[in-house]
């Protein structure tokens, strides 16, 4: 499964079978409360996002009074109580405020970027156990704070970050918390306790050395970034590898990725490897997503003249109401059937037109897709229920990009868009297209990313658990 946390190890519980003379030993006493404990672990790690669940701000202060002069300087802060929880479902607890010295020094001149990280100890795994009384019969579940230069590990939780420059260091608050600079307390990639979704989808590109794959690329990091928001249940990865398909050793690494784009132009085709890369790659579960630009095309044309066509057919179905005392009634009524007959035949000449321009355009897809067995259909003659019309939002109609209609093919693993519906993912360069364009384009996109996700996952389910290593 794609998901960013391990789920809890399958292996079952084992609690303590309690009958009448039962004697309780310390074994006994230990294995009814790790039984507990391991159930509620399980529950935190199933259904929650590790992260703060409440406070551990962390703020500049003054050296503490007992700090030897060789250490009094503008390095130090205080990490206020609070609760957090793990990615193993461990609850840790900060429970009185902290002073902390950031050590790091920048020894190059090039600048460091600091953690500073809270991790949950178990005290059982100490050599000197902290007890809370006299007598040593109760054990203080604690933690432990690192200061790292390196990105958290997967069991820790960040508190904050700093950007470190060259020569000395003076801690500060920044003047605007959205735009921290150097020397500055960065709180803006602290994780947030919450409800867990039901998987993390991640998307790829496949590149061509060409200006356009950075816009590419910022238009997928737009719609990956609109996930979380506007469909809670899935969350985008920042992670958007990318591949050449140069080489089949990318092909490990490219099947962890639910989804693929490749942005297809009239100049380039796919060569023989790299068609075997991408055939392995829908066959273990993934999803090809080609957009093939358009513009200036015959089949835009077309597009545009059918959508033209069903409104004028629209308009007139909803404007021929004719009173029934008008003396030309029935010669306007003739009129309106004619006129509702003659654009319903251009309307079927643009269709089959329109198939047929589509057909030549998508050609190269669909003799691949015809190879995987998936031939790819026409999103407007697929079942009404399909995923991509309805699932996680509902479209009757494709919507247009800049007064663009677009058109989508799929079969299986391959989804083909017919103009350029990742432009409005996000901002265009002239910050001209409206809200309400740029969130129906997301919503369309994020049906996709949904139908990739779902299809691997099912594909997963159907194959082979590897063998766990002991």
């Amino acid at each position: 499964m794609t998901l960013p946390w391990p789920p809890p190890n399958v292996k079952p519980l084992n609690r303590l079978q309690v009958d009448d003379g039962l004697l309780i030993n310390a074994d006994r006493w230990r294995l009814a409360h790790e039984y507990h404990r391991q159930r509620q672990n399980a529950h935190f790690q199933s259904l929650n996002q590790p992260g703060i669940v409440s406070d551990m701000g962390v703020q500049i202060v003054e050296p503490p009074a007992e700090v030897i002069p060789k250490y009094r300087d503008n390095r130090w802060v205080q990490i206020q109580p609070g609760v957090a929880i793990d990615l193993f479902g461990n609850v840790i607890v900060i429970p009185e405020p902290i002073d902390f010295r950031i050590s790091s020094e920048v020894v190059h001149e090039e600048a460091l970027m600091v953690y500073l990280v809270v991790s949950y100890v178990d005290p059982d795994q100490l050599q000197r156990q902290t007890t809370t009384n006299g007598n040593g019969d109760v054990v203080t579940e604690t933690f432990r704070i690192d200061e790292k230069n390196t990105p958290p590990a997967p069991w820790e939780v960040e508190l904050c970050r700093i950007f470190l420059e060259p020569g000395e260091v003076q801690l500060s608050p920044p003047a605007d918390v959205f735009y921290p600079s150097s020397n500055n307390l960065d709180l803006r990639y602290r994780p947030q306790a919450r409800s867990r979704p039901q998987g993390l989808v991640r998307l790829g590109q496949i590149t061509q050395n060409s200006a356009e794959d950075e816009v590419d690329f910022s238009h997928l990091f737009y719609l990956l970034q609109s996930v979380e928001a506007l469909y809670p249940r899935l969350q985008g990865s920042e992670d958007i590898g990318q591949f050449s398909l140069r080489s089949t050793e990318e092909l490990e690494q490219l099947v962890t990725y639910d989804l693929v784009y490749l942005k297809s132009q009239p100049s380039r085709s796919l060569n023989s490897e790299e068609r075997a890369i991408l055939k392995q790659y829908v066959e273990r579960g993934g999803v090809l997503f080609v957009e093939a630009e358009i513009q200036g095309s015959k089949v835009e044309e077309l597009i545009s003249l059918q959508y033209q066509l069903i409104e004028a057919l629209n308009r007139l179905a909803n404007g021929t109401t004719v009173a029934k005392d008008d003396p030309e009634r029935e010669e306007k009524l003739a009129n309106f059937a004619e006129i509702t007959e003659s654009l319903q035949t251009e309307l079927k000449g643009v269709k089959e037109s329109l198939i047929e321009q589509i057909d030549e355009l998508s050609k190269e897809f669909q003799t691949f897709a015809r190879e995987l067995g998936q031939p790819l259909e026409d999103l407007d003659r697929l079942s009404r229920t399909h995923p991509l019309r309805t699932q996680p939002f509902l479209f009757a109609a494709l919507p247009p990009v800049n007064g663009q209609s677009i058109k989508l093919l799929a079969g299986g693993g391959i989804i083909v868009v017919l103009g350029n519906l990742s432009s409005a993912w996000g901002l265009d360069e002239e910050l001209s297209l409206s809200r309400e364009t740029i969130r129906t384009a997301q919503e369309m996109g994020i049906n996709i990313l949904n139908y990739a996700r779902s299809r691997r996952q099912m594909m997963q389910l159907m194959q082979a658990i590897p063998e766990r290593e002991s």
